[in-house]
């Protein structure tokens, strides 16, 4: 069996280029915290790829955070039930290199947003929304 020069070097560059994607799952090291849109419950435990990232009562963790796929779990302290994200939400290096904070805002349908930053963290679109709704619910339970 031969082996051609020309394939060495093919071989060795795809080599290169595959090394250079190996590690896609980088972690990265921020503030974080979470924010509970829903109203009938408190969270707790609230877990950002099986690490606790805060946000019961304003508490916030400097936690490790991966690229990729993000898993997002989080109970009702009323009856301990979990939550889990009905969602997917998927994180690139160009989403937290460079940024000192992430939030996981989490939403009465259990979806989830997850938004870093470099200063502190901004309510979301969806969250004003969800508020709005909650609000003007309350305004009419009032009357």
């Amino acid at each position: 069996m031969k082996i051609h020069h020309k394939n060495l070097v093919f071989a060795f560059v795809l080599g290169l280029v595959g090394c250079q994607n190996f590690n896609v799952n980088s972690t990265y090291y921020l503030g974080t915290t979470s924010v509970n849109y829903n109203p009938s419950y408190n969270t707790y435990d609230v877990k950002l790829n099986n690490r606790l990232i805060g946000g019961a009562l304003g508490s916030m963790n400097t936690s490790a955070v991966t690229t990729g796929l993000q898993n997002v779990t989080w109970k009702d302290a009323k009856t301990g039930e979990s939550h889990a994200a009905k969602n997917q939400v998927f994180l690139n290096k160009k989403d937290i290199v460079g940024q000192k904070y992430l939030v996981v805002h989490l939403y009465p349908d259990d979806t989830i947003e997850i938004v870093t930053s470099l200063n502190w963290p901004i309510p979301t679109q969806k969250g004003l929304k969800w508020r709005s709704e909650l609000y003007e619910q309350q305004k009419l339970l009032k009357k």
